[in-house]
């Protein structure tokens, strides 16, 4: 007998994340009358921003003035001061929305339980093609005996909180959007004052949005750094996932993500705009399965620089099967860091590119052959993380394959080109 979960019936506009009931069909919107608050809410955040950088600057400037057991005393009182003005940012985050819409989404709409679930490490896999009618097989993956559990719950300021490992992260819905504004862990906390959109709801395959964040944080109590970054999403496959001969999810959506960001640190947080750039390039993919809330698997792709040379590229999947998801009916009308430990490169082909790289009149040239099938990503990013063009490519094996990127309207500097062949991550300095 196959099992065919996630069968149903096929709407013709399928959703992404969340996986309730909303997955695939409509979403409950309500009117939100604090719309009128937006502005309100803005000043406060970059009131917010400023106090951060001043109260820091402060601080560093106390050093000087206080004795060892003063200075704590001192510090906390500081450190009170900021967290609860960037609390009543927070507060008021809720009610800034898309003007133009005038609706605003629940966590229940987009599929946000409060428990636990647990999830699985598995090696690093190839993501496969994307595109529609896909048959991803993945039944010669080996799940890892190792899980461990992943807590959902809101807290008192009504910020949805995903507690995974030592990592909490904070979500909260900002219109039809959900935005990650916060994260800590034992090395760190980060507050982001322009949020980092994860998702937008709803979308349809082919989807897209790129939107950017930018965020002050604290590393080990006194480091303070600087994020800014870019995040874009899209909805680029939709198909089956074969898990074994006798078990097939059928109605599935792939979701790409690729973040590119820039970390300035300074111990002195009025130096962090002159700070030493730190890079990272986040590749993501996420399979949905209709009915069930959260991505049935993930594979992750994250490599770091340093004044743009690489330091290194971390690998890690995931999976949380249906078995340890609850399914949701569809009842709707038709209206409409990282767990680093799970890094396993055993799966990673080695060198199957061969290629070179040349400038010519502002063009940057790629030729280059394939010994296998591949998924490739290039993409032109600078030091701060932001990413002028990309583009991605399934190919079989072969000779004489081109990629190109015009440059000749960027300014005058080094950039790096990003190469990722099935998980294995290639990097070129481009001078122009």
């Amino acid at each position: 007998t196959v099992s065919t979960r996630g069968l149903g019936t096929v709407s013709t506009n399928p959703m992404v994340p969340g996986g309730s009931r909303n997955f695939w069909g409509g979403v409950k919107r309500q009117v939100y009358p604090g719309l009128y608050f937006c502005r309100f809410f803005v000043l406060v955040t970059e009131f917010s921003q400023k106090l951060f950088v001043s109260v820091q600057m402060f601080n560093y400037l106390c050093s000087g003035l206080f004795n060892q057991k003063q200075l704590v005393n001192v510090k906390s009182l500081l450190y009170m001061v900021f967290k609860c003005s960037f609390l009543l940012g927070l507060l008021l985050l809720t009610p800034c929305n898309k003007i133009s819409s005038q609706v605003l989404l629940t966590k229940d709409a987009i599929g946000f339980e409060e428990g636990d679930f647990t999830r699985n490490k598995l090696d690093y896999f190839n993501p496969g093609d994307g595109g529609q009618n896909c048959l991803w097989d993945f039944s010669d993956l080996e799940i890892s005996r190792s899980s461990h559990s992943v807590i959902q719950r809101t807290d008192s300021l009504e910020r949805m909180v995903m507690i995974d490992d030592k990592q909490m992260t904070y979500y909260m819905m900002r219109g039809d959007s959900l935005m990650e504004i916060g994260n800590e862990n034992p090395l760190k906390e980060t507050y982001y004052y322009k949020p980092l959109c994860s998702m937008i709801y709803p979308m349809t395959y082919e989807d897209s949005f790129s939107k950017d964040f930018e965020g002050y944080g604290i590393y080990c109590g006194n480091h303070f750094f600087k994020e800014v970054g870019v995040c874009n999403v899209i909805v680029d496959g939709q198909g089956d996932i074969v898990l074994s001969e006798t078990d097939t999810l059928k109605n599935a959506l792939r979701v790409y993500k690729l973040k590119s960001y820039s970390i300035a640190m300074d111990v002195d947080p009025s130096k962090i705009d002159s700070a030493q750039l730190k890079q990272v390039i986040e590749e993501k993919y996420e399979w949905y399965v209709r009915g069930y809330n959260k991505p049935i698997l993930e594979s992750v792709t994250s490599t770091s620089y340093a004044n743009l040379s690489p330091i290194g590229t971390t690998h890690y999947a995931y999976c949380c099967l249906p078995d340890n998801q609850s399914f949701i009916e569809d009842n709707l009308s038709s209206e409409d860091d990282n767990g680093n430990d799970g890094q396993n490169t055993s799966n990673i082909p080695k060198d199957i590119i061969h290629y070179t790289v040349t400038v010519e009149g502002g063009v940057v040239n790629i030729e280059y052959s394939l010994d296998a099938k591949a998924n490739v990503t290039m993409l032109i990013s600078n030091p701060l993380g932001v990413i002028y063009s990309n583009k991605r490519f399934t190919q079989d094996a072969g000779t004489g394959y081109h990629a190109d990127f015009n440059i000749a309207g960027l300014r005058p500097g080094v950039y790096v080109l990003y190469i990722n062949v099935n998980g294995k991550v290639y990097h070129e300095t481009i001078r122009k």
